[in-house]
């Protein structure tokens, strides 16, 4: 049997570790190599893009693209995972939120900034996960990542929860936002509910659930149901411009050669070459640009293949 290629969009169910899904993926589609390209907390659900197959090989490319989230903040106490999984750590306090200071502190959590790990996470500290230091009850000094908020939105308030939508780059913690936002605000704050509606170009719109029911009642999708939501490879990446190569340079791309390709592109450091059916061959960075006459449009350029997808 030949095996899948390409990406299944699924819509997680809360309670389910991302893990935890890639294993009834490759359960249920026997397909046996099944990755994710971002890890959603057991209580988030929401957009999980899965590769199958050879579409594994570009798990790093969806993995570094841009997240929007729709979640829910609840004010009046932390806790010490930084969402409602964890203890509190403190008294319930219940305040009525002033919809306009939210709004204020919002706007400072906006552009690029540095962010404090949760201690429950699987980022490592000295070689171990941060989530083995709080376990134990070892406190340590988490470290801090690089993150751009590219748009943080107030959608409603209700009593002590507040609704937002966040738009943001890969890697970034919503638990740790809410976190830091309930306490600029005085009073704690911990993510209740949060649901991933786009990673990288993969919507809501387009994930399928595992199957129909809840919990013990589940009944899951049969395999030809997932191999018919797989967006192939040659949908994959729209943004990275395409050159459409020969079966010659496709041999070439087999062997690990350089191409010389014309193309109109000839800025973009990255290149999808495909060939004359659609189907993604490979993965280029371009390592070369030849000058032309001025009146071309086009330029020759050296591509060195990154990623192969062709071949077994």
């Amino acid at each position: 049997m030949n095996s899948p290629d390409g990406v299944l969009i699924i819509d997680k169910p809360a309670g389910w570790t991302s893990h935890d899904v890639v294993a009834k993926i490759r359960n249920l589609t026997r397909v046996r190599k099944v990755g994710h390209t971002g890890t959603l907390d057991p209580f988030a659900t929401g957009v999980l893009p899965l590769t199958l197959g050879r579409a594994t090989r570009l798990t790093n490319y969806f993995q570094a693209s841009d997240k929007i989230y729709r979640g829910v903040m609840r004010f009046g106490f932390a806790t010490d995972t930084y969402d409602v999984d964890g203890r509190p750590l403190g008294e319930d306090t219940r305040p009525e939120l002033d919809r306009g200071r939210l709004e204020e502190i919002f706007g400072r959590y906006q552009g690029t900034l540095q962010q404090t790990l949760p201690p429950f996470s699987a980022k490592k500290f000295k070689g171990k996960p941060l989530y083995a230091y709080a376990r134990a009850g070892v406190e340590v000094s988490p470290p801090t990542k690089e993150v751009t908020i590219h748009a943080l939105e107030l959608i409603a308030v209700d009593g002590c929860e507040a609704e937002f939508e966040l738009s943001c780059s890969a890697g970034t913690y919503a638990r740790s936002l809410a976190h830091d936002i309930g306490a600029e605000y005085g009073c704690g704050a911990h993510l209740v509910r949060l649901r991933r509606t786009k990673s990288g170009e993969f919507p809501i719109e387009a994930a399928v659930a595992l199957g129909t029911g809840t919990g013990e009642g589940l009944e899951y999708h049969p395999r030809d149901f997932f191999l018919g939501h797989l967006l192939p490879l040659g949908s994959l990446l729209p943004e990275i411009p395409a050159i459409v190569i020969s079966d010659g340079d496709r041999n070439k791309l087999l062997h690990g050669m350089d191409l010389n390709l014309l193309t109109s592109d000839w800025e973009a450091e990255t290149l999808r070459l495909v060939d004359t059916s659609g189907d993604l061959v490979a993965l280029g960075r371009r390592v070369q640009s030849f000058d032309p006459a001025v009146s071309q449009p086009a330029r020759w350029v050296r591509v060195h293949p990154t990623v192969v997808l062709a071949g077994k």
